[in-house]
């Protein structure tokens, strides 16, 4: 019986390491890279990290001509 469990979790180890090579390869074919995907993950996060310094921007000062013009600036730079 335990043949059976070591052969179905092999089986489903081989298939995921199948299915991970072929999209990898696909991927590869269309010009992605190793780092591509980190890239993509540090652009996200400096995405996230910029409009958190833009809603903290806006927050703070209260209602001060300087805030009201922070606000303004803040969305209209169109988002990268």
């Amino acid at each position: 019986m335990a043949w059976l469990v070591w052969t179905v979790l092999g089986v489903v180890v081989v298939g995921s390491l199948a299915v991970g090579w072929w999209f990898d390869r696909d991927a590869r074919r269309r010009g992605a890279t190793p780092h591509s995907g980190a890239a993509m993950g540090s652009a996200a996060r400096g995405r996230r990290w910029d409009v958190r310094r833009r809603e903290a921007q806006q927050g703070m000062g209260g209602a001060t001509p300087q805030s009201q013009d922070a606000w303004a600036e803040t969305w209209r730079k169109p988002p990268r």
